[in-house]
């Protein structure tokens, strides 16, 4: 059985997305947090804008502080990204966006990208978008690869993707991307939402499962939800997960006071590792 402590647990910054980047940083050193999962988006870090020297500049700010960025997560969920577009040029500029992703996640020295899966138009058969997805994220793990970096893919809710909805969804993305790069994430919330568990997660995708978003319902401040979070580590630590646990909140209210949000989610997965 596998020993999961404070040094496996990583925090993203999305939900302090209206404050400054140092907010954040300042807050991780606060709390003695030294992984992060680095969301990549206005006004933290903004990849289309980004330039090679802004990423030098934000890896020796990282370094400074002694902060590990354990993935890479750009913003890529909603307009005017998709990977997965019908329109020609929509998806070839959310293709470049990616790419640009992966040598900025290069240039930090993070291990893991994280990529979502896009959608196709709604009442629509999707076959045809999941190709134009496949096709795309397999271009960005190869890139990521030739790095040294593992492509993540995670799925959605029916509310953000009609493409990638539960764990066999996933594996038939990555057995149709087909590369050796791109491995798997699963987000308690969305896997609690297909009615899933993390033991059939770990059965099914084995070992392409390399990352968990352990995350509360509705993505609150953990405790603040209904997820049994008890046995999802438990689980987690009879499975011998070796991984990071990534903390996401992205409940919009708690992104008016981020630093109280943190401090529920922290005080709860205190007692969770004790």
């Amino acid at each position: 059985m596998s020993k999961i402590d404070k040094s496996r647990i990583a925090i993203m910054n999305i939900h302090y997305q209206y404050h400054p980047l140092h907010h954040f940083l300042d807050a991780m050193e606060r709390h003695e947090i030294r992984n992060i999962d680095l969301w990549a988006g206005y006004p933290h870090f903004l990849v289309s804008e980004a330039t090679y020297q802004d990423a030098v500049k934000l890896r020796k700010e990282l370094e400074r502080r002694g902060l590990n960025p354990i993935c890479f997560t750009p913003k890529q969920g909603g307009y005017p990204l998709n990977i997965a577009a019908d329109d020609p040029i929509i998806r070839q500029k959310s293709l470049d966006y990616l790419l640009k992703s992966v040598d900025i996640a290069a240039e930090l020295d993070v291990p893991m990208l994280q990529l979502l899966p896009g959608w196709g138009y709604y009442g629509e058969e999707p076959e045809e978008a999941r190709k134009r997805a496949c096709e795309g994220i397999r271009r960005v793990a190869d890139r990521a690869g030739y790095y040294g970096i593992t492509a993540i893919l995670e799925h959605l809710q029916i509310i953000e993707s009609n493409l990638a909805l539960t764990r066999f969804d996933l594996r038939k993305m990555l057995r149709e991307v087909d590369s050796p790069h791109l491995k798997a994430v699963v987000d308690t919330c969305h896997m609690a939402v297909s009615g899933e568990t993390l033991d059939e997660y770990f059965t099914d995708l084995g070992s392409d499962l390399v990352h968990v978003h352990f995350n509360e319902s509705d993505q609150l401040p953990l405790g603040e939800g209904n997820l049994p979070l008890s046995s999802y580590m438990s689980e987690l630590r009879q499975r011998n997960y070796d991984g990071y646990l990534s903390l996401e909140i992205c409940s919009r209210k708690h992104y008016i006071d981020p630093d109280a949000s943190l401090s529920i989610s922290l005080r709860t997965m205190d007692n969770l590792l004790k």
